[in-house]
């Protein structure tokens, strides 16, 4: 019944995935296992949640399916049914459930992956039925780029999915558009980095903190010089950000378009009011930085653990990363 081939999938997913809701009823009366998965395939639920089959859900919760186990390649059956907008399979987890701790808990989740997938209708409905819209999800899988920044709130989601009309539905239902958790991001700050200037304005005119950062988390204007966004960093300093703010283990915006070579940037940065010429304690002048860079021997610069990088590599480091180890000793005070 389980047997299974490089090519093939065992027959009780198979089933499940092409909605043979009578085979799978028959697989079940003969033993098999109603949760079975690994890392290659998803469970029956999954299957079933993916391919938005309501009649074959309601058939496995009722022989006991667990709505909370993953795998595969597939997410979670509440994060499938989020992201794919399916409400009345959304329904059928949040009735299953009498426990009020159980039920919030799939509503926030719900509303994170709605809100990242830009699914204003479920977004709706689950605000109506009592979502926290500030509640922090640490198993939504939603994430900022490769960094790995974690999206914990619907808002920030919905900002990093560039989504403004879902943004536009949660602010006025009264979500936080601040508060950052230590390890996430700021909703204003996950619309930078993602170049959604329609957003940043949005959040900005609703009392985002435009220079908010943490030991994890650099400013919004760090992260659009980073991605080299001359658009993004002249709205933000129009709007007043500080250019010589430094947050987590960023160097401040001008050090960092020197190094990273963005011309326009540079010079946007050197133009603005808030450039403060002064030498800082930390970094020097911007032409201190340069003649630093310049006079560095191409292809033989060692990184802080003794191993030779290349020049363009060293210019990155030197941009990104602090001089100093200040930092190893206070991360070591938080945890996940």
């Amino acid at each position: 019944m389980d047997a299974q081939t490089q090519q093939f999938p065992p027959a009780f997913q198979g089933a499940a995935s092409k909605g043979h809701k009578e085979i799978v009823e028959l697989l079940l009366d003969n033993g098999a296992e109603i949760d079975a998965h690994d890392q290659r395939c998803s469970t029956a639920l999954q299957c079933a949640v993916a391919t938005c089959n309501k009649r074959l859900v309601e058939l496995l919760l009722d022989k006991g399916a667990d709505i909370d186990i993953q795998g595969g390649i597939l997410p979670k059956p509440v994060n499938i049914a989020s992201a794919n907008g399916n409400w009345r399979i959304l329904k059928l987890f949040l009735t299953r459930y009498v426990d009020a701790q159980a039920q919030g808990d799939i509503l926030a989740r719900a509303l994170v992956v709605a809100a990242l997938h830009g699914q204003r209708r479920i977004v709706q409905l689950l605000v109506l039925n009592g979502a926290n819209l500030n509640q922090q999800v640490e198993s939504s899988g939603a994430v900022l780029f490769s960094a790995g920044e974690r999206l914990t709130t619907a808002l920030q989601a919905a900002a990093a999915g560039g989504h403004k009309s879902v943004v536009k539905l949660l602010v006025k239902s009264g979500a936080d558009v601040g508060a950052p958790h230590h390890r996430s991001v700021t909703p204003l700050q996950a619309a930078a980095t993602r170049g959604h200037r329609g957003i940043v304005r949005l959040l900005l005119d609703n009392g985002a903190g435009i220079d908010e950062h943490t030991q994890h988390s650099p400013t919004a204007i760090q992260r659009a010089v980073v991605n080299g966004d001359r658009e993004m960093t002249d709205l933000l300093l129009r709007r007043g950000a500080d250019a010589s703010l430094q947050g987590a283990r960023l160097a401040p915006p001008l050090y960092i378009a020197v190094a990273m070579g963005h011309k326009s940037i540079v010079r946007l940065l050197l133009s603005h009011d808030s450039y403060n010429k002064t030498p800082s304690e930390r970094y020097g002048t911007a032409l201190m930085v340069m003649l630093s860079l310049r006079h560095r021997p191409k292809d033989q610069v060692h990184s802080h653990d003794g191993s030779v990088i290349g020049d363009h590599d060293s210019r990155l480091l030197q941009a990104l990363m602090l001089e100093d180890r200040r930092y190893d000793d206070e991360e070591s005070k938080f945890t996940d």
